[in-house]
C-alpha cells in the first residue's frame, strides 16, 4: 500500500511538472500569435509579410508537437500507473490467499 502512495504521490508531482511546462508552451503559442498579428498590421511588403508570418507559423506547430509530446507521454505514464496498481493489487491478494491456503 505505501508503495502505490509512493508511486501517486511522484506520479501527481511530475503531471504538475508538465502541467506548467504545457502552461509556457501556451503562453509562447499566445505570443508568437501576437507577433503574427502585428506582422500583419506591419507596414512591411506582403512578401516580407508572408515570410515572416511563415516562421513564426513554423515556431506554433513545433511548439504544438512538443505539447503533444508532453501530453503523449503524461498519458502513457497514467496507464503505465495504473497497470503498476493493478499488478500491485493482485501480487497482494495472491500472497493473502497463499497466506490464508498455508494457515
Amino acid at each position: 500500500m505505501n508503495i502505490s502512495s509512493i508511486s501517486s504521490t511522484s506520479g501527481s508531482s511530475y503531471s504538475s511538472g508538465n502541467d506548467s511546462e504545457v502552461k509556457q508552451l501556451t503562453n509562447q503559442i499566445k505570443n508568437l500569435q501576437k507577433q503574427i498579428t502585428t506582422e500583419n498590421q506591419s507596414n512591411d511588403d506582403s512578401e516580407t509579410k508572408q515570410t515572416k508570418v511563415q516562421a513564426l507559423q513554423a515556431q506554433i506547430a513545433q511548439i504544438q508537437a512538443q505539447i503533444a509530446q508532453i501530453q503523449a507521454k503524461k498519458s502513457n505514464q497514467s496507464q503505465n500507473s495504473s497497470s503498476e496498481q493493478t499488478t500491485q493489487t493482485k501480487s497482494t491478494i495472491s500472497s493473502n490467499n497463499k497466506i490464508d491456503v498455508e494457515a
